[in-house]
């Protein structure tokens, strides 16, 4: 009767908390402040749920936040094992208690430390409002789930690609001409948060990173957040896509890659179109210090330098749920690419107009990428559109609401398919325009080792060498002539005047970085 009590005193508590902060609009159910008693904050839409269902799944957030800062003096093996024992260090120091109350209650459930986070899975709601009394946790989210940002269009797949040439969405950028001055991205290793990849695909199996020659090795390699197979898939072709654009090449002139000499890796977080917070959360610490197959071993020195993110939500304000992980990514020197968004995806009209770009695309610490045709060099209409509320306090560039931040062709772009081996489709959306990105990074990390793990002094180059698209966003804060703007941000993508931006040869012997504007 005590315990029936307790629960009815603290949901009631509970509710009146959201009932007051909803009143003087202060609510913030992701990163709300801690109130004055320091009672956790309850997500509206998981409390609703815990009335609705006799159990429910949800994330606990902690307070305890790591101080990552002094990795960015590191080098790249440092780094990375700097900020993976840092953050999961902090994990186990301050959800130790949590952990024991949810194993004396018989709950399932799954720390994280690349956020200081939990996932619970089907506890009671006594269980859940129990945690309300410990003072370390923040607040209780509920498992948001995050959508792919599906291609606006899909071609019939193609059954073989015998051009023996370059894609004209390759050509267009001049990525052809990087690989003509030996640049091909080796040495690089690209990630993708996505589908998952057909690893056996023509176009995609020498670049595999599990690709041994003459074996096969999927530790540290590949990681599959949702069904748990234990080597690369891909079960609605989507992830399979994007990594071609990254990466593929069939070895034979069949370029459809914009680095094909760079190795990839990938983790499946979408059940169809759809993942979970904390599925894309588990992939985001894969990919930071990538495990073996049982989830073990976790080994830093196994991460990519970038990644490509094309999921995201419709939401019209910034969410940073999603915010911690970024800043871990960085932390360590990876770069993260997010595609900015389609209009079709969320039921906008073409152009979709301001303020459209979805999460976690709106943050100020990742380069968002919109679309431009095949290989005009115009905006496409499917792109969203900036501004975002998250001001970016990296890299402004005196534009801090500025999204996106370049474009890339994403009309019509061939790329592999995961019906078969050797199977292709065009498609057309942002999530075609981000791995052009994402492969560019690879490239201008291979030309200069220097810029590898400078997000900054990367994304100033990759915007100061775009090729400018004025556009009349009407927003007000747009640059001179309309460039930048919030349609077609700084420009379309251009692999060789960074190329030719980044190295003043002297002699056959050395170069120097331009990173300043």
């Amino acid at each position: 009767m005590k315990k029936i009590l307790v629960y009815w005193v603290r949901l009631i508590s509970t509710m009146l908390i959201l009932l007051l902060a909803a009143g003087t609009g202060s609510f913030s159910p992701v990163g709300a402040a801690r109130p004055s008693q320091d009672i956790p904050t309850i997500d509206p839409v998981l409390l609703e749920e815990s009335q609705r269902s006799e159990t429910v799944d949800f994330l606990i957030t902690f307070d305890d936040e790591a101080d990552l800062s002094a990795a960015n003096e590191m080098d790249w093996e440092a780094r990375g094992w700097y900020v993976y024992e840092t953050l999961a260090d902090a994990a186990e120091s301050s959800q130790g208690r949590v952990r024991a109350y949810l194993d004396r209650a018989g709950i399932t459930y799954q720390p994280f430390w690349i956020q200081n986070v939990i996932l619970v899975e089907s506890s009671t709601t006594e269980t859940m409002m129990g945690l309300l009394d410990f003072v370390e946790i923040d607040s209780l989210e509920s498992n948001a789930q995050m959508m792919l940002v599906e291609p606006d269009e899909v071609s019939p797949v193609i059954e073989g690609y015998e051009s023996r040439t370059a894609t004209s969405n390759l050509l267009h950028i001049n990525a052809n001409d990087a690989w003509a001055a030996g640049f091909r991205g080796e040495g690089m290793v690209v990630g993708s948060i996505d589908t998952g990849v057909r690893y056996t695909h023509e176009a995609l199996f020498e670049q595999y990173r599990g690709n041994l020659g003459g074996s096969l090795n999927h530790n540290f390699n590949w990681w599959d957040a949702v069904y748990g197979s234990n080597q690369p898939v891909d079960h609605y072709g989507h992830g399979t896509h994007v990594t071609g654009i990254m990466v593929g090449t069939d070895g034979s002139g069949n370029e459809i890659g914009v680095a094909p000499g760079a190795e990839w890796i990938a983790c499946n977080a979408f059940d169809n179109k759809s993942a979970s917070a904390a599925n894309l959360l588990e992939c985001a610490q894969f990919m930071l210090a990538p495990t073996n197959l049982s989830w073990g071993s976790p080994n830093p020195s196994m991460r990519p330098h970038v990644i490509n993110n094309s999921w995201g939500d419709c939401a019209q304000t910034y969410n940073d749920w999603f915010e911690n992980a970024i800043d871990a990514w960085l932390a360590a020197g990876i770069y993260p690419v997010f595609a900015n968004g389609n209009a079709s995806n969320c039921g906008y009209s073409q152009p979709p107009g301001l303020n459209t770009v979805g999460n976690p695309a709106r943050s100020y610490h990742v380069t968002a990428v919109g679309s431009t045709g095949n290989s005009n060099g115009l905006y496409a209409s499917h792109s969203n559109w900036g501004p975002t509320d998250s001001l970016d306090t990296l890299n402004a560039n005196g534009y801090p609401t500025l999204k996106p931040q370049v474009v890339a062709p994403g009309v019509s772009i061939l790329s592999s398919y995961a019906d078969s081996d050797y199977g292709y489709v065009y498609a057309s959306g942002t999530s075609m325009s981000a791995p052009h990105v994402s492969g560019m990074v690879a490239l201008l990390w291979q030309m200069s080792p220097g810029l590898v793990g400078d997000y900054v002094a990367t994304e100033t180059l990759i915007q100061n060498t775009a090729d400018p698209i004025p556009y009349p966003t009407g927003n007000g804060d747009e640059g001179p002539g309309n460039v930048p703007n919030h349609a077609t941000g700084w420009g379309e993508i251009d692999v060789w005047a960074a190329y030719q931006a980044l190295t003043v040869t002297f002699s056959d012997f050395y170069y120097f970085p331009l990173f300043s504007h």
